[in-house]
């Protein structure tokens, strides 16, 4: 019984571990990126989007033994980045985002998705699929590199420090190493909690995974929602959604099925997949025909994820 308890521990410890660490590491590389020269527009389309997944991406990679951890995962955040965290914030305060401004990553997280549902049709995402996941990133980041151009911001602009020693390239070198530790440290204790909390719970890894591992890897996502909300940054927190959404089901869901063939049930295929698809699309549409989320959306969506947790609950057999 001790042993169990001091297992489970690694859930709070590894989300405190996979916060910190990916504040650490997408600061540190962001300043150290920055300070080399690479434009601003480069470093948020990989660094800060790579960053706010960090967490679902080293969950996925520490979790060969428990296959089914990693779709859930990977569903269960970015049904939570969308009815969680946006819906949240746009029922606190109404989100404006331009359609046109967005609209190659809109569309693009619509056919990552598709492509998602696809692979799991036949019962399991192969690593031949989980490959093709993973290429899918590069061309998205190349097209976007290609449609849209650096907005050429001086580096001091966007607060690098100057000098000293929190402005040095071996400190800033010093934080991403630190951060990937802290990433992967805190992947394996969450990791290693959630196993037996689904053993003591007699729950299934994919409810888990959907519920507790996918809340506890979000928090780089709700923390940037809040912030950019509360500061009134629209296109920063739908653009974090959009850009975490792709890359969870590109590199994070990709690598986990690279390194072990991931089974999907019947109820992740006919009913969360769907849900996941559906929040997605209501994203789209908003943004799409309303160039924002608005209080009523964001209302909506945030009904509908709480309705979602509670069928889990109300219908065993969906998990």
């Amino acid at each position: 019984m001790r042993h169990v308890a001091w297992v489970l521990l690694g859930i709070p410890v590894g989300i405190v571990l996979l916060y910190y660490g990916s504040e650490w590491m997408v600061d540190g590389a962001k300043n150290l990126a920055l300070r080399l020269g690479v434009t601003p527009f480069a470093v948020g389309l990989t660094v800060v989007a790579f960053g706010s997944s960090a967490p679902e991406f080293a969950t996925c990679v520490m979790s060969s033994e428990a296959p089914a951890l990693i779709l859930g995962n990977i569903v269960g955040s970015n049904i939570a980045n969308v009815g969680l965290a946006i819906g949240l914030v746009a029922l606190l305060t109404p989100v404006v985002s331009k359609f046109q401004a967005i609209r190659f990553e809109m569309w693009s997280m619509l056919a990552v998705i598709a492509m998602v549902a696809l692979f799991a049709a036949d019962g399991a995402i192969s690593r031949i699929e989980g490959l093709a996941l993973v290429l899918s990133l590069f061309v998205f980041v190349y097209l976007t590199f290609r449609l849209k151009k650096p907005d050429g911001e001086p580096v001091q602009d966007r607060g690098v420090p100057a000098g000293g020693r929190e402005g040095s390239l071996a400190f800033q070198s010093v934080l991403v190493l630190v951060g990937i530790a802290l990433l992967f440290l805190g992947a394996k204790a969450f990791i290693d909690g959630a196993k037996e909390l689904a053993a003591t719970l007699g729950a299934s890894e994919l409810l888990v995974g959907l519920l507790v591992v996918a809340l506890g890897t979000s928090l780089p996502e709700f923390s940037i929602c809040i912030m950019a909300g509360v500061k009134g940054e629209n296109e920063i927190l739908v653009s974090n959604i959009v850009g975490s959404i792709i890359f969870n089901s590109t590199l994070a869901l990709g690598a986990g099925a690279m390194l072990v063939s991931i089974p999907v049930s019947d109820p992740a295929l006919f009913y969360h997949i769907p849900v996941m698809a559906a929040f997605a699309l209501a994203m789209f549409l908003s943004v799409r025909f309303r160039d924002g989320i608005g209080r009523l959306a964001g209302g909506a969506m945030l009904v509908a994820y709480l309705a979602y947790v509670f069928s889990l609950g109300l219908f065993p057999a969906l998990a």
